[in-house]
């Protein structure tokens, strides 16, 4: 008889490459319990317009079920359906609102499944010439956005006028709460039409409504045009545009909008001082050093009380902030300006008011700085 010993390494060694061929296990018995959902954004069977659905199934070697929800347009309790779809094929679901749900309202469909699959859709409108039909991908919840734009709209004229066309604009809250989205419509000229905020309730879907009806605008040039929106609540947007002759549809995924409005700059404060000219004197009160910081708005009060002066403010960069101004005896004129950070002078520019006209001269700083004084 052999007995063989087993180190205390060995069985160290034996037990990590247990522990990992059990993760491996674990983990591929685990991938398909991942649910993977698919958002049908436009659905219904609405007067000439219909709804057809495609799901596929990738497995070769497994059928899945698939779980199906309605949410409507109009609210209500989502109706559900299951659908089982055969190993390698792709399940044909024509008028799909109709043939799962037995209903002929409008709407967005969740198709949800523990195993990977795709769907994709095609809303079209069944006219004697027939149409194309706009096709729609099934949108995966990571697409949700908070912020987003919606670009290359077009809404110049209704239906049947041949060589015009009109914009849709859906969305879908996927969340069990209300989505408070501010829409905000730019015309041809980049200018903003209109601003709205709309309260979407739990599950709510807006289903396919005029861009103007949505952002609120009543006038504007929107034969080209954007929207932009954000939301405290991640939601699933997208645009049709719809040519007004055919019937024909562009479906317009939202893209992001990463731009952050400056924030809101605190009011400038308006402070007043008063300018007093008399031979051979200017004096300023309040102080200003004391008193300004770099963007306020300050307002000289000037006024000549004694000969015959004209007063001018120079900025810390050299410019001009009040030019040469010289009130009636009397009078006030009133000078406004932008602080900067610096120092501003003061003077009379009448020569030939007198024999003090040079001392009449001054100056100010605005948040200047005093360096310390040397150390040794």
């Amino acid at each position: 008889m052999i007995q063989i010993t087993v180190s205390g390494a060995a069985r160290t060694n034996d037990l990590r490459m247990r522990t990992r061929l059990f993760l491996l296990a674990l983990l591929f018995s685990t991938s398909s319990a991942f649910a993977v959902d698919r958002w049908i954004l436009i659905s219904g069977t609405v007067s000439n317009f219909h709804t057809d659905a495609r799901l596929f199934n990738p497995s070769f070697d497994k059928d899945i079920q698939i779980s199906a929800t309605f949410y409507s347009t109009a609210g209500g309790n989502p109706l559900t359906a299951n659908v089982t779809v055969p190993k390698r094929q792709m399940k044909i679901l024509d008028d799909v609102t109709t043939q799962l749900f037995s209903t002929s309202t409008l709407g967005a469909i969740l198709f949800s499944s523990a195993d990977p699959f795709e769907a994709t859709s095609r809303i079209y409108a069944l006219t004697g010439a027939g149409t194309l039909g706009q096709f729609g991908p099934g949108t995966p919840p990571t697409l949700t956005k908070t912020k987003g734009a919606l670009l290359q709209l077009k809404q110049n004229g209704v239906n049947n006028q041949t060589g015009t066309f009109r914009t849709n604009i859906g969305i879908v809250n996927p969340n069990n709460a209300t989505a408070n989205v501010t829409w905000t419509l730019y015309d041809k000229n980049n200018a903003i039409a209109a601003t709205t905020t709309t309260a979407y309730g739990p599950f709510a879907v807006l289903g396919p409504s005029l861009v103007t009806s949505v952002a609120g605008a009543t006038t504007g040039d929107f034969s080209d045009a954007w929207l932009s929106f954000s939301s405290d609540q991640p939601i699933l947007a997208y645009a049709s545009c719809i040519d007004n002759g055919t019937t024909d549809q562009t479906f317009i995924p939202a893209v992001d909008d990463a731009g952050v409005p400056p924030a809101t700059p605190y009011p400038p404060t308006t402070k007043s001082f008063d300018v007093t000219l008399r031979s051979f004197q200017i004096t300023v009160s309040p102080d200003p050093s004391t008193t300004l910081k770099g963007g306020d708005h300050a307002v000289f009060h000037i006024r000549i009380v004694e000969g015959e002066h004209s007063f001018e403010l120079v900025s810390p960069d050299g410019s001009v902030a009040i030019p040469p101004t010289a009130p009636s005896p009397g009078a006030i004129d009133d000078r406004a300006f932008t602080v900067s950070k610096g120092t501003y002078t003061y003077f009379c520019t009448n020569s030939l008011c007198g024999v003090g006209h040079d001392g009449m001269i001054g100056s100010f700083d605005v948040e200047v700085t005093t360096p310390p004084p040397p150390r040794y």
